[in-house]
């Protein structure tokens, strides 16, 4: 890669997962600093995307976008972005709360995984009309929120126009990056947003869920190779093309 590139990967299930795959990557990726910026978009929140850090091979990053898109924070510093949380127009928690909480189907995540502009639910083997079924009650009752389901399991309501997809564009707008040097990396549903931005280019890991792996465009890449193994092979193949 001649130009600097901004990668934005999700953590769990993508670059993590394969512990030797991980030491490979990041022995690429040290290699190439100068021509590569990282940036982390995780459903769990900065504190603990930091443990991640301190504890695996995950190298430090420029940014670390959690909360599946409604938080973004520069890497060492503990209070977010407020820039992003201003465009969060319409969001009434406790009502979104409220509509919830009439379906049996859902059950509240842990406190640990809520936040004021992310709340988080189970719900198992949830089908298509459930949730567009929810997006409608949402939008009938007026709440600007957006429903993003992935894993079969994993059910997060957010303010309108929040997700991996619009934060990375954010940060990479905030970084100075063009769009077409973005490359977006995820393996769940709530990393489809980020593969549905104009001009990004993608990696989809070998091990992941079905949502993503119809994803058919020049853009999107699809590895061979799981976790961070995949990640590999699809930053090789986006570098040798990017280098002509």
């Amino acid at each position: 890669m001649d130009r600097t590139n901004l990668v934005v990967s999700d953590v769990d299930g993508t670059l993590l997962g394969d512990d030797a795959a991980l030491a490979e990557l990041r022995n690429w990726y040290d290699q190439r600093r100068d021509r590569l910026k990282l940036v982390y978009s995780s459903g769990r929140f900065y504190q603990s995307v930091l443990e991640s850090i301190r504890t695996t091979l995950l190298p430090e990053p420029s940014a670390v976008i959690g909360g599946v898109g409604t938080d973004v924070h520069i890497f060492g510093k503990d209070t977010p972005l407020e820039d992003w949380h201003y465009s969060f127009n319409g969001w009434d928690p406790a009502g979104v709360r409220a509509v919830l909480a009439a379906h049996p189907e859902l059950q509240p995540q842990p406190d640990h995984l809520q936040s004021r502009h992310k709340l988080s639910y189970y719900g198992y083997d949830l089908p298509p009309e459930f949730i567009e079924h929810l997006q409608h009650q949402l939008e009938h009752r007026g709440y600007l929120a957006n429903v993003v389901y992935s894993s079969q399991r994993d059910l997060d309501v957010l303010p309108r126009g929040a997700n991996k997809g619009t934060a990375a564009a954010f940060i990479a707008r905030h970084l100075e990056f063009a769009a077409e040097d973005v490359i977006v990396c995820g393996d769940s549903g709530n990393d489809l947003a980020m593969f549905q931005q104009p001009q990004f280019r993608g990696i989809v890991v070998a091990n992941a869920h079905p949502e993503l792996k119809a994803l058919k465009s020049p853009r999107v890449y699809h590895a061979l190779r799981p976790y961070a193994g995949g990640v590999l092979v699809g930053l090789q193949h986006w570098s040798s093309l990017l280098e002509g």
